[in-house]
């Protein structure tokens, strides 16, 4: 058990710092909007039935 909460914590990890390195890559009109939307998403909570995965192989 204590394996999986270590491996979601680094999923989550990487996903953030992700997420902040292509912030960095906009302008800042539009990182201001990006940051709102994820802080809109966030405070709403997660709906897992609205995340969409991409894969570099989808699988059809």
């Amino acid at each position: 058990m204590k394996n999986d909460s270590v491996d979601y914590k680094s999923c989550i990890t990487i996903a953030i710092d992700n997420a902040n390195k292509r912030i960095k890559l906009l302008e800042k009109r539009d990182q201001k909007c990006i940051l709102e939307e994820y802080k809109e998403w966030l405070k709403d909570g997660v709906d897992y039935q609205s995340i969409l995965l991409l894969r570099d192989d989808p699988i059809i």
